[in-house]
């Protein structure tokens, strides 16, 4: 028998394509889904045990920063143990609904409900639960806006963030930081790419930002590469200022402390002293 009737058909191909795979909700989540880029949402970050429908499918390696509103997006795309483990086992809705659940009985302090703009998506970390960065082609315009063009300043000038000198981008990046620690720009990389470094304690960036970089207003690209220092076996950086602990063999650290030089330079610069006071002898070992 043949059917020809439209609805028949319908029915028909209905049927078919129900046989060949049931298509849940939680499948049409899947296929549409788009990650929420503005609104309330819970952030907040977790640690310890993921337990997903029951199953304990491990502990978290280091902390996790996120929001509700993502968890979608970092549940289907993760390579992440135990996420993945409890994605893999229990499936993706009871995943994303078990560290819902986490965040949701996060302590106080450990998690924020945020409001985040437009055209952005969250950012979360440990300094800034509610952070947020703007989609591409969008700017960060202040007052918690992701705009295309910022408003005009208040001398008529349409200000275009993307052109701004390194300063603008500086106090945004300092403002990240730790305290203590300094924002610096990255070697070869534009005037929005920067990183927090403890100035103080680096061996690379030892009192200020690696020479040759953008620094945020509060720092000088001034700081030194102790790993550099020639002949050096053993250095630290300490309280910004590069302190040798020890050279190669044939050196000796100069008397500041901050280089390793020629055990004979060290002994000619005393013999030299000692003539210049006339001293007729020199009670030093070379």
């Amino acid at each position: 028998m043949r059917f020809t009737s439209p609805s028949l058909a319908l029915a028909l191909i209905s049927l078919a394509t129900l046989s060949a795979g049931t298509a849940t909700h939680g499948d049409l989540a899947h296929r549409n889904y788009k990650p929420e880029t503005s609104g309330r949402t819970v952030c907040g970050c977790i640690t310890g045990a993921i337990k997903v429908n029951g199953r304990n499918c491990g502990n978290l390696a280091t902390e996790l920063c996120t929001c509700t509103n993502v968890l979608a997006e970092l549940v289907e795309s993760t390579t992440r143990n135990p996420i993945r483990t409890g994605r893999d086992h229990e499936g993706r809705d009871r995943t994303i609904s078990a560290l819902t659940d986490r965040i949701n009985k996060c302590k106080k302090e450990d998690k924020r409900t945020c409001t985040h703009p437009k055209h952005s998506h969250p950012s979360c970390s440990r300094r800034n639960l509610c952070g947020y960065t703007c989609d591409r082609g969008y700017h960060d315009c202040g007052n918690n806006s992701c705009k295309r063009v910022c408003s005009a300043a208040p001398t008529g000038y349409i200000s275009h963030p993307d052109k701004r000198d390194e300063n603008y981008w500086g106090h945004r990046a300092q403002r990240s930081c730790a305290a203590g620690w300094t924002a610096c720009g990255v070697p070869g990389g534009t005037s929005r790419e920067w990183e927090c470094l403890n100035t103080q304690t680096d061996l690379e960036s030892c009192g200020g930002c690696p020479s040759g970089t953008v620094s945020s207003l509060t720092a000088s690209a001034s700081g030194k590469d102790c790993t550099a220092i020639p002949h050096i076996a053993d250095v630290a950086c300490v309280a910004g200022g590069c302190a040798v602990q020890r050279c190669l063999p044939g050196f000796k650290i100069s008397s500041a402390g901050d280089a390793c030089v020629a055990e004979s330079s060290l002994f000619r610069t005393a013999f030299q002293a000692a003539s210049a006071w006339g001293l007729e002898h020199i009670p030093l070992d070379k």
